[in-house]
């Protein structure tokens, strides 16, 4: 039926040493040896996204569990655990405003340094007005390793480009990305970061960086990017070939879309949350995303979707689960672990630790990954996000600063 749906496709299987023909998958050893690194990190082909974890979620049991399963990589950065009614104050101090708060960030860097010493930890630094030397670079890199209780932080990255620039819209734009490259390098070279990285840098951005840090004598290990089923055209799959080619490896976050690709999220109950909270946009927007319909409000990062939104993917991305027995979200990873690029999805649940584990020790047929791509591509949209929540873009108090990664 699928190639029926979406025309002939390629017959690109593994060798028959590495296939299994009755579940349609390759094997990539056990769980717990599918590794691979960062710089000079030797991690699972799978992370931990720490972005919601606040201290008012129960965060013991997911770490435990996370590191019981192998899943030894954390992500994070020096805001993340904000709660949302920090986001923002923060926005606002981020380009200079005085906010009535101290507190303008997580404490998700302290958490994870008490209680996962042995852990891999990544994090980043943002750029914005008042941080745009090299000297930022280093100071937020130490302040980092201290919170994380470490005498280096194992991989520091620069979150985003230099975008936030309130003054564009007089003509005025100052972006200062070698700078912050600079202070990578200093970061690397006195030893308070083990490896550097960079995050949504496209592919002719990632080159730029690569060949500066390397007049300087410093591997650019890492690209962090949006990258999932939904979200492939727009730059992304050039960044990956482009970090290929460099060898820089590329690491994606929001690679579940959100729980759209889990299976998990349903039309009936995204409109029971909406009905018991109209303001909520996150549902309302991943609801427009699931079904299709027009957009509106504030901040209607969705837009307008097509009449059956993603159903088309969900269900070759269903029927392929179901035929090797993994789960959509199991099968949503493998495929971008196929690409070469490291997942990192968010985990708010034990059982979501589990699942998301059950991606590592085997691999998508070249078949199968083809009919996923052919699904993807046949979307006429891609997905940007959910209200503050975005994926190419960050609200930083007076609007929406955005990046293209191509």
């Amino acid at each position: 039926m699928l190639s029926l749906l979406l025309g002939p496709q390629p017959n690109m299987r593994p060798p028959a040493s590495a296939y299994d023909a009755h579940a349609g998958l390759a094997r990539a050893g056990t769980p717990s040896t599918d590794r691979t690194r960062i710089g000079t990190l030797d991690v699972p082909w799978l992370g931990v996204g720490t972005i919601a974890w606040t201290d008012k979620l129960d965060r013991d049991p997911i770490l435990n569990a996370a590191l019981d399963e192998g899943l030894d990589l954390f992500d994070t950065a020096e805001r993340y655990g904000a709660k949302a009614t920090n986001l923002i104050p923060a926005a606002l101090a981020a380009i200079g405003l005085p906010v009535g708060s101290d507190y303008l960030g997580g404490d998700t860097e302290s958490y994870l340094g008490a209680q996962s010493k042995d852990a891999t930890i990544i994090t980043k630094f943002a750029p914005t007005p008042w941080r745009g030397d090299a000297k930022s670079v280093v100071d937020a890199c130490r302040d980092s390793a201290k919170r994380l209780d470490r005498e280096s932080v194992d991989l520091m990255q620069v979150h985003m480009p230099d975008i936030i620039q309130p003054f564009r819209a007089f003509g005025y734009e100052n972006r200062r990305e070698e700078a912050h490259w600079d202070g990578l390098a200093e970061c690397y070279h006195s030893g308070l970061a083990k490896n550097v990285g960079v995050s949504n840098y496209g592919p002719t951005l990632l080159e730029r960086a690569h060949h500066h840090l390397a007049k300087r004598d410093v591997p650019l290990a890492s690209n962090q990017i949006h990258f999932n089923l939904l979200y492939r055209r727009q730059g992304s799959l050039a960044a990956i070939d482009k970090a290929k080619d460099l060898g820089v490896q590329t690491l994606a976050y929001y690679p579940l879309a959100m729980g759209l690709l889990t299976g998990k999220l349903t039309s009936s109950s995204l409109k029971e949350k909406i009905a018991r909270n109209p303001n909520d946009t996150r549902s309302r927007e991943l609801l427009r995303y699931l079904v299709g319909g027009k957009g509106g409000g504030f901040p209607n990062t969705a837009g307008d979707i097509p009449d059956g939104g993603i159903q088309p993917l969900l269900f070759v991305l269903h029927e392929i689960a179901s035929r090797i027995g993994k789960t959509p979200a199991q099968v949503a990873l493998n495929y971008i672990i196929c690409k070469g690029v490291i997942p990192l999805p968010g985990a708010s649940t034990v059982s979501q630790v589990k699942d998301n584990r059950g991606a590592l020790g085997w691999r998508l047929s070249h078949e199968d990954v083809a009919l996923l791509d052919a699904a993807a591509d046949s979307l006429p949209f891609e997905f940007r996000g959910c209200g503050f929540q975005t994926a190419d873009s960050k609200f930083v108090g007076y609007g929406f600063e955005t990046w293209r990664l191509d």
